[in-house]
């Protein structure tokens, strides 16, 4: 009899300590559980939490400190993967800012540029035969249509009628006010063998590069 009192004492020591195990293991997971990276450790912590807290339920061994042992491995879980998926989101977000940004300088959004954040109008290009010197120039109006100063690089193509390229030449605007517009001039130094051709020419935008 005194040998199966022995044997009862000990299983139930055994099954309290699942249950303070649980409450100790669920405690230090719910703390590493918001830090970043060190969070893996905590959904290991968490889900032994939990296991050691249903067992000692299930034995009812110590109930409160299996209960809340468990409560806090099952959530410690919970927000480490809701952590783990926000910091994800952030990373991939600021990686896609990164390539936009880097978009902008090297041209390739000049589609989405034009639309939204810049816009292009051309003059009449013009030529004025001085005494001494005939000079040219293509009026360009730059409107910023950002919120905020901004720089910008424009290359401008002149094509013939049959579309091919006659020459090209480039606008640089250098923090231009929101909503703010400026004219500035290119084609200045065209040859008097060209000039007719620019005459002739039509203007467009190939590149917008912004800073």
């Amino acid at each position: 009899m005194a040998e199966e009192m022995k044997n009862e004492v000990k299983k139930e020591k055994r099954h309290s300590g699942f249950a303070t195990a649980a409450l100790v293991l669920g405690i230090v997971a719910i703390v590493l559980s918001f830090i970043p990276i060190i969070n893996n450790a905590a959904f290991v912590l968490g889900v032994l939490a939990a296991i050691f807290g249903l067992v000692s339920l299930i034995k009812r061994a110590s109930k409160a400190s299996a209960f809340v042992g468990l409560v806090l491995g099952v959530a410690a879980c919970a927000i480490t993967l809701y952590m783990q998926e926000s910091v994800s989101k952030a990373v991939d977000d600021a990686i896609s800012e990164v390539d936009s940004a880097f978009d902008d300088i090297d041209g390739s959004n000049t589609d989405q540029l034009l639309e939204k954040s810049i816009k292009v109008s051309f003059g009449a290009f013009s030529v004025d035969n001085s005494e001494f010197i005939t000079s040219t120039k293509l009026p360009v109006t730059v409107t910023n249509l950002e919120a905020e100063t901004t720089s910008y690089s424009i290359h401008v193509e002149a094509v013939d009628a049959n579309g091919s390229r006659i020459g090209d030449d480039y606008v640089y605007v250098n923090d231009l006010g929101a909503n703010q517009s400026q004219v500035f001039d290119c084609f200045e130094y065209i040859s008097s063998d060209e000039i007719a051709s620019y005459e002739a020419a039509s203007f467009k935008v190939v590149e917008v590069s912004k800073y």
